[in-house]
């Protein structure tokens, strides 16, 4: 039986440029940082051979977050777009949507529009959206809810 989520992933072209892009812009903490070397359980439970992998592990706002370089064997060099199978994206909660906006103008992030975007339809209908690309090109949606999100379905 499954009882619950431990991390979301992605894999990254550079940890170091994305490590500091999570924990600088975003605020994410580093847990753990290692490299694991080929022939070990990254190869094993993954199937990907002589996998020489860096797992960056970030905690923040209740979420557990990995970044993978795979050093060996490399990869793909940009992420997927986000209309494309496989592509992912993490969402951070912002209070003030404009100001946030505005903070990562400061920091040199490049929005993906101009200005915040009203949400039209669905649970966040009435709230504000935003999306910026982290150095890799993989999507991070910033949201500002208009009501507490739906809890888990009874």
């Amino acid at each position: 039986m499954i009882t619950g989520v431990l991390h979301f992933a992605i894999s990254c072209s550079d940890a170091d440029r994305s490590l500091a892009f999570y924990r600088d812009v975003f605020g994410l903490q580093v847990i753990a940082d290692r490299e694991v070397e080929p022939h070990g359980f990254v190869e094993q439970v993954t199937g990907i051979p002589a996998a020489r992998v860096r797992i960056v592990h970030l905690q923040g706002y209740g979420v557990n977050f990995e970044l993978l370089e795979f050093k060996e064997p490399r990869g793909d060099r940009r992420a997927r777009g986000l209309n494309e199978a496989g592509s992912a994206h993490l969402c951070f909660v912002a209070d003030d949507l404009e100001a946030e906006y505005e903070r990562l103008i400061a920091l040199g992030v490049t929005p993906r529009s101009p200005a915040p975007v009203t949400v039209v339809g669905g649970p966040n209908d009435g709230g504000k959206g935003l999306y910026v690309d982290d150095p890799d090109g993989n999507g991070v949606e910033i949201l500002q809810l208009a009501r507490p999100w739906p809890g888990p379905a009874s």
